[in-house]
């Protein structure tokens, strides 16, 4: 009977590409096995390592037939070990993560009532920060999807559809570092997302992790901010026919932190609103009143770092002029704060 109920239920494909990952690797495995969700397969795609990662994923395969290794010869950058796993994946729906990160128990079960009962086709939760011990750091909620333009909102923890996958002929080799990121900005022109509102994931910040060596290791972030730009090159002109070059400086200029000037913005109005416009008839993002709130708190961001002598004011005019039907009390404060008390 149990063997029927399982059978009924979509099987799930968790794909968690291995590289030099034996000290938290073992906890990562055990809370893919250890779902209440029971219909699944674990595909580790296991990149030549100079540690004990091998032993201890053969031992656990060892113990549960549902492990599926794949030894890559050669070493594979993250996204092109995604594309592997993801090819050999018989799941209906998938997921992948991380050698140092957790999967609270019901997470998959949560994650695949959502995609079954809704028509979405990627459902995606909040998580909890923990530190090098394991022990909680803090609570991590994101921001609504529209959000997702200037950065990365989906998380660590998600679940998609297959076809997802296939519709968006897969990870981006060419976009390591971003390669989530990517899939996802690709994904929201043809898939409908849904955010779970729980906390399902408990996501390790760690002095090994790639996010903390992309801010530490030169080389990386120039291969990060060189990715960065490949991907918003394509997401621009999926949207834009001409200008798109004015939407990714805008984009990529923010998410890797250089300066815009308050001027620029002003001269590019026009295209801002445009982009804005294109992105309304998109699946995900059809309450215009969302992105203006958005794209004000973006503008209200830059004020704030583009300072001047003399400037702050006609700036704050500029803002209400433009945003003031979309202006919150935390807006109206930042406005005031450094139109008059901010030099």
């Amino acid at each position: 009977m149990h063997e029927n109920k399982l059978k009924r239920k979509p099987l799930v494909s968790i794909i968690l590409p291995v590289y030099n990952g034996e000290k938290f690797l073992a906890r990562s495995i055990e809370s893919c096995l250890n779902q209440t969700y029971q219909n699944l397969e674990l595909i580790i795609v296991y990149d030549s390592s100079t540690d004990n990662s091998l032993e201890i994923i053969r031992s656990h395969a060892n113990k549960d037939s549902r492990i599926k290794i794949i030894n890559n010869v050669e070493k594979k950058n993250l996204p092109a070990g995604l594309n592997i796993g993801h090819y050999v994946a018989k799941g209906d729906f998938v997921t992948w993560t991380s050698d140092d990160n957790i999967f609270e128990t019901i997470a998959i079960e949560e994650m695949s009532k959502k995609l079954c009962e809704n028509d979405i086709d990627v459902v995606y939760c909040d998580m909890v920060i923990i530190d090098h011990n394991g022990e909680k750091v803090r609570d991590f909620v994101f921001l609504d999807l529209e959000n997702i333009i200037f950065r990365n909102y989906i998380g660590n923890c998600f679940l998609y559809k297959k076809e997802v996958f296939e519709r968006n002929k897969g990870y981006d080799e060419n976009c390591f570092l971003v390669e989530d990121y990517d899939f996802w900005l690709r994904a929201i022109a043809h898939s409908r997302f849904y955010q779970l509102r729980k906390k399902l994931y408990r996501y390790r910040k760690h002095d090994s992790s790639l996010t903390h060596q992309i801010a530490v290791d030169n080389e990386k972030k120039q291969i990060f901010n060189e990715s960065v730009i490949k991907m918003y090159d394509s997401f621009s002109k999926t949207l834009l026919e001409k200008d798109y070059l004015i939407i990714r400086e805008f984009l990529s200029k923010s998410l890797t932190y250089q300066k815009i000037t308050f001027k620029w913005i002003i001269d590019n109005e026009s295209v801002i609103n445009e982009f804005k416009q294109q992105l309304s008839h998109n699946i995900n993002f059809q309450n215009k009143n969302t992105i203006e709130k958005v794209f004000l708190n973006k503008i209200v961001h830059l004020m704030v770092l583009d300072q001047g002598t003399k400037t702050n004011l006609s700036k704050s005019f500029y803002i209400v002029k433009k945003y003031g039907f979309f202006l919150d009390k935390k807006a109206i404060k930042t406005l005031i704060k450094y139109s008059f008390f901010k030099k």
